[in-house]
């Protein structure tokens, strides 16, 4: 060891440098038998034990349970295998999937559609029989590589992944392999093939004729192509993307160096220590791996903050509290925690470099900008219309008798807009003015009937019945007058209102507005709503850049918040900025609360059309603090009931 230290150093090793390389060894298990004899290795196995808390805190995210020692079975049936990953038969495959690609897609629609099938409880296990199968076939492509290799395989099982099980084959075996190109091929194996089984199961879908064994085709196929394929290409988890990237670049351990480094270039451009970097690689590489590091890192944080999220409300309030608060301080808080304690460690070093100030100015400014409260703009969206407005509708099933007025044309309070008519209305006038008059009659000539005498009561009071039915019918042929209830401009009216057409009860007709006088009218977040005071003034910003701006003024602000979002042009549902979920009983129900502004233009501006736009208005100021605060805060009240 000291000669190969030695050639290595290009001088000679000294006995402590030597004694070094042996610790570092012993500690590692990489000697043949341990510095201070094998009992030292059961001491050291059991201060590692932990306690079952401890232990499930540690690793309820990733649990295996080995389930198989396959070795054996799998070197007996390694000749099979072998005829299965042939040339001629890889030729084979990729012949089939072709053409079962190009037939699927001439099917597209259908085989799009059959994920309906998804929903419901057979497609739910389909889907799950699917998945076990392919996930079996791709563990073995994994494991039958490795031995073809001449790998072991010790234990194949089944593991908990970020509470997903998962199935799993233990090839770390293969790191003995010097050839890179056969490291690859076992990793890649698994992923090779789903590719053939989504390829074939294609195929047969596109084949095969209705019934079961199409289905099970189409859930293999989805299974291969979108659900393993989609998780197995995903570098940021240890899937087999992973380790392919790792052998790729050849940097085993990818990720653990990768934070390292990243880390180590973090300190360099915040103090500039001007320590060594951890690794030798050169300028390209290195950028590279920090870059996987950094995307690796925002990955999982935003992974485990959502896992966090989900386990909140999946699970009892309690219990999710409890699971939360793990995942935030050990996957989250944890690595902060143990870097700032390095950074405590250095201080004194740290102090006495020049980029220290500048990296401490920055991070004051930053302080600064989160808690001075500076922002004051408020941003809503809204719509200018009219101020005053009527809906000209039909009160009854009509034909159109006459236009009087069309689009634009200004009209008076009273004006007659259009005539309509209806011959149901008219018969019935006609057949109760009949039997208002027969019944009139009988009651005139009674005194020679004796019959019609006995039944004057009945006849005065069905004379009264018909006399009020009568008004009624003639106030509502007097109805299908339609007449603008206010001064203003006719706008709206479609254009296929001709005489002679028919409409329906409440069919639009057109619309009166007051253009002279128009609002704006928008919604505000409940946290913009504290901060806006009656009188804000502001700037309304039209989507429609031909159209130019108004000065506006905030008249109020709604004390409550909105169950349902009245201004159709708002709502996410149609292009709006206010997400909102559809409600059978309230209608669009935003999802975050919101409260309905009126706003006025600045002197005077005309509007016969709604238009929508953005609404720059001028609040209080506040500090990002102190809105994450509020949201905080309502979160936690929103919460707290248990």
């Amino acid at each position: 060891m000291a000669g190969e230290l030695s050639a290595r150093l290009g001088r000679a090793a000294g006995v402590e440098e030597v004694a070094a390389i042996v610790r570092q060894f012993d500690q590692l298990g990489l000697l043949a038998e341990p510095v201070q004899g094998w009992p030292s290795l059961v001491t050291a196995a059991r201060k590692q034990r932990k306690n079952p808390v401890s232990w499930l805190l540690h690793n309820y995210l990733f649990m295996r349970w080995p389930l198989v020692r396959p070795q054996r079975a799998l070197e007996a049936t390694l000749p099979i295998a072998r005829a299965f990953a042939s040339r001629p038969a890889i030729a084979a495959y990729l012949m089939v999937s072709i053409v079962g690609i190009y037939l699927a897609s001439r099917e597209w629609t259908a085989f799009q559609g059959t994920f309906a099938a998804f929903l419901s409880l057979e497609g739910i296990a389909g889907y799950l029989i699917a998945i076990g199968l392919v996930k079996t076939l791709h563990e073995l492509g994994h494991a039958y590589t490795a031995v073809n290799f001449g790998c072991r395989v010790p234990t194949m099982g089944v593991a908990l992944m970020v509470l997903t099980p998962v199935l799993y084959t233990d090839v770390t075996d293969a790191w003995r392999l010097s050839d890179h190109r056969k490291r690859t091929l076992i990793d890649a194996a698994g992923m090779l093939v789903e590719l053939v089984i989504a390829g074939l199961a294609t195929a047969a879908w596109a084949v095969l004729p209705e019934g079961t064994a199409k289905s099970a085709a189409f859930f293999v196929a989805a299974v291969s192509w979108l659900m393993s394929l989609a998780i197995n290409l995903n570098p940021f988890m240890r899937y087999d993307a992973y380790y392919l990237l790792a052998d790729a670049l050849d940097i085993p351990n990818l990720q653990p160096r990768a934070f390292a480094l990243m880390r180590w270039r973090l300190r360099e451009l915040l103090f500039g220590l001007g320590k060594p970097c951890p690794e030798t690689w050169g300028a390209g590489l290195r950028t590279l791996v920090i870059a996987y590091g950094v995307a690796t890192a925002v990955y999982r944080l935003v992974l485990f903050v959502g896992i966090a999220v989900m386990v909140y409300y999946l699970t009892f309030k309690v219990l999710g509290i409890l699971l939360f608060l793990v995942e935030i301080v050990w996957f989250v808080a944890r690595p902060i925690w143990s870097e700032a304690r390095l950074w405590w460690m250095w201080r004194k070093d740290i102090a006495r470099r020049p980029r220290t100030a500048v990296s401490a100015a920055a991070a004051l400014a930053a302080i600064a900008l989160f808690f001075v409260p500076w922002s004051s703009r408020i941003e809503l969206e809204a719509i200018v219309e009219p101020a005053q407005s009527q809906r000209l509708t039909a009160v009854a099933p009509a034909e159109i008798a006459a236009v009087l007025a069309r689009e634009g044309d200004r009209v008076r309070q009273g004006q007659e807009v259009m005539r309509l008519r209806s011959s149901k209305i008219d018969a019935d006038i006609a057949i109760t003015q009949s039997k208002y008059e027969l019944t009139r009659t009988r009651l005139d000539r009674r005194s020679s009937d004796a019959a019609d005498l006995r039944d004057t009561l009945v006849l005065q009071s069905e004379a009264r019945q018909l006399l009020d039915k009568l008004a009624g019918l003639r106030r509502l042929n007097e109805d299908l007058v339609v007449r603008a209830q206010m001064d203003g401009v006719i706008v709206d009216v479609p254009p296929d209102l001709t005489p002679g057409r028919m409409v329906g009860r409440g069919e639009e007709l057109g619309l009166v507005v007051s253009p002279d006088a128009t609002q704006l009218r928008g919604y505000v977040t409940e946290g913009a709503a504290a901060r806006l005071k009656p009188g804000a003034a502001g700037r309304f910003v039209p989507d429609d850049l031909t159209r130019a701006g108004l000065d506006v003024r905030l008249v109020s602000v709604a004390p409550a918040a909105s169950s349902a979002i009245e201004i159709p042009y708002l709502t996410s549902t149609n292009g709006g900025l206010i997400a909102v979920n559809e409600d059978r009983a309230l209608g669009a129900a935003p999802v975050e609360a919101q409260f309905l502004a009126v706003l006025q233009p600045e002197g005077r501006a005309a509007s016969s059309q709604v238009v929508r736009g953005l609404i720059r208005l001028d609040g209080e100021a506040e500090s990002f603090f102190r809105q994450t605060a509020r949201r905080a805060l309502s979160i936690l009240v929103r919460e707290s009931s248990f």
